[in-house]
């Protein structure tokens, strides 16, 4: 089992630090300003799109703006994609409908409708949104519930139905709640991936604290500080920050099918720790590589963690990249003690620095924050 500890490379003056947030801030941005044409304008079709490039192992497909998330439709049918547009200076970004068939890709359609899922305090006029993390679940009363965290033209988390069309799906958007402002002012959460309750709330990783500095927050990673937590959201309590779950950039989360059980990403310490909800124990913790987002399925947990020292992402991720091809590591890892029942090291000139693992139809499907493309190896290849 691989449980070596993240490095954060070797030691740098501030000036190569703040370059080093620059280029993590600015990166998807300039890297999501692909021509326009890259994604397609009309919904999939029945033609098959081909393979962009392909390493033997994993295989490629283009046209595609900075992918951090995906998530599969109920009848795996399809992937829903996010589009990371930059953190420092958000910018409206595409949501996509990848159709796994022919790997056909269009914009995801979103239908304005009222508010009746968030907080009636939270408004939206536009379809305009620069999304993140997000998460599909079964609400009570059997609608499919789609959420995101977003960050323009502010800090969201919003709320759809899907709803299925001709052509595949559609989302009809059912509301939004704002990241609270608390302490005075001198805090607002920065959201990177949540996970929802079949009540309609959710649970939300705060990366740092919207109000302090870049050189603030760099300095709390680089001593191994403290940068944010996870925080809850329901119709009734509103915002409630989640004890015990403090760390260094708090990233991916997931929660288990009977919403007792957290595991949460953290990666500024490449951690990954299981968190009982009731208790606020935390009951196992992974390490490898800097942990992005997490997906749980097929019986386990799955994490996409970056194989880098900061070093090398300044060295072979310019912000001017269309991609980053750095290397990362799939875990998939036991529900009950996170140990790894399997790790892939992945990365070439086909697909690298891979954000997400989500496993449908045995394929796993990985998604980036720096790239023009979606990838997928098999599942049954050898780790």
């Amino acid at each position: 089992m691989r449980t070596t500890q993240p490095t954060l490379g070797n030691p740098m003056n501030l000036s190569t630090r703040l370059r080093f947030w620059l280029f993590i801030f600015a990166a998807p941005a300039l890297a999501g300003c692909l021509d326009s044409a890259s994604v397609s304008d009309t919904a999939p079709t029945t033609a098959s799109v081909a393979p962009c490039s392909t390493d033997g192992v994993v295989t490629a497909w283009c046209g595609y703006k900075n992918a951090e998330d995906l998530v599969a439709t109920p009848d795996g049918k399809f992937l829903l994609a996010t589009g990371l547009g930059s953190l420092g200076e958000p910018y409206a970004t595409e949501m996509t409908l990848i159709n796994l068939t022919t790997m056909a890709n269009a914009p995801l359609q979103v239908v304005m409708d009222s508010n009746s899922w968030g907080d009636p305090a939270c408004t939206r006029t536009s379809t305009e949104f620069s999304t993140h993390g997000m998460d599909l679940t079964e609400r009570e009363d059997g609608r499919q519930m789609v959420a995101v965290t977003n960050h323009f033209p502010k800090e969201t988390v919003e709320f759809f139905e899907l709803e299925s069309t001709e052509a595949g799906y559609q989302l009809i958007w059912r509301g939004c709640v704002e990241s609270p402002t608390v302490e005075s002012g001198a805090r607002q959460p920065m959201f990177n991936d949540l996970a929802l309750t079949s009540d309609g709330g959710f649970y939300t990783t705060e990366m740092y604290n919207l109000k302090l500095p870049f050189g603030d927050v760099l300095a709390a990673g680089l001593a191994g500080a403290d940068s944010g937590q996870v925080w809850s959201w329901n119709a009734e309590d509103g915002f409630q920050a989640i004890a015990g779950t403090e760390g260094g950039f708090p990233n991916g989360i997931v929660i288990t099918n009977d919403e007792k059980t957290l595991f949460i990403n953290y990666w500024f310490s490449g951690k990954t720790q299981k968190f009982d909800i009731a208790s606020g124990a935390i009951q196992a913790t992974h390490l490898g590589g800097r942990a992005d987002n997490l997906t749980m399925a097929e019986g386990s947990v799955w994490a996409a963690k970056h194989d880098m020292t900061i070093t090398e992402y300044l060295e072979s991720c310019p912000a001017d990249a269309t991609n980053c091809f750095l290397p990362f590591s799939i875990h998939e890892l036991d529900t009950g003690d996170l140990q790894e029942k399997r790790v892939w090291t992945l990365g070439s000139d086909t697909f690298g620095f891979a954000t997400v693992a989500t496993p449908v139809a045995g394929r796993v499907w990985l998604g980036t924050a720096h790239g023009d493309r979606v990838a997928s190896f098999d599942i049954a290849s050898k780790p």
